[in-house]
């Protein structure tokens, strides 16, 4: 008995699913009459869309008489023609006169020479440091005022340091000592002393340097 109540049951499940089944299929693929003759047709309007006003507007320029067109619409001038003035012809390059010679002066007219063998000026001697009034084992201490590579500049400036400023050199000696910088080169130290210490050397150079005059404290003998 339950065995046939099962089998109705699948049955009437199959049949109903079967009937839903051509329902929706009939529904969604199905084109009914009627829908179809429901459906409106767009069609063109008989008259036209687009046409020209009667009045199309905007300003409306008057272009007669205008100075432009005027000129534009004068007939030309009766009368010769004018033309152009023709191009000018080149000129011809101008030769160069060649230069006259100079004429030579006559035997009398040369200049007498302004010096003679015998009126030359003579050649001056190098300039000699002041006689030295000290003994070289009296310098202990001395100052280096400057180093040159010319002995004759250094003595000129010694004399010259001797004259600005008696009241310092004037009982001192100047000597230039040789140093040799390299093989080929040789710078000349001038100095002055001598000074018993180093220190008496220092104060005269302090003096000196007030003054101006470079200066510092270098060997003695």
């Amino acid at each position: 008995m339950s065995r046939v109540t099962g089998l109705v049951a699948a049955a009437v499940v199959v049949g109903g699913f079967g009937i839903g089944a051509w329902m929706y299929f009939e529904g969604y693929f199905g084109t009914p009459s009627q829908a179809v003759d429901a459906v409106p047709v767009v069609e063109p309007l008989p008259e036209p869309i687009r046409q020209r006003p009667e009045d199309p507007g905007g300003y409306q320029a008057d272009t007669r008489g205008s100075a432009l067109l005027e000129g534009a619409a004068t007939e030309p001038e009766t009368g010769p023609e004018r033309l152009l003035p023709s191009f000018e012809e080149p000129m011809a390059r101008p030769h160069a006169e060649p230069p006259v010679p100079e004429t030579e002066p006559e035997p009398d007219a040369v200049p007498e020479p302004a010096e003679t063998a015998d009126s030359a000026a003579p050649v001056e001697e190098p300039p000699e440091l002041p006689e030295p009034r000290h003994p070289r084992s009296a310098w202990k201490a001395s100052i280096q005022l400057l180093a040159i590579r010319s002995r004759d500049r250094a003595v000129v400036e010694a004399q010259r340091l001797l004259a600005a400023h008696p009241d310092v050199f004037g009982i001192l000696d100047f000597r230039v000592r040789e140093f040799k910088v390299s093989e080929q080169e040789r710078v000349q130290r001038l100095q002055a002393g001598p000074f018993e210490t180093r220190k008496a050397a220092g104060e005269v150079c302090n003096v000196l340097e007030k003054r101006g005059v470079p200066c510092f404290v270098a060997k003695g003998q």
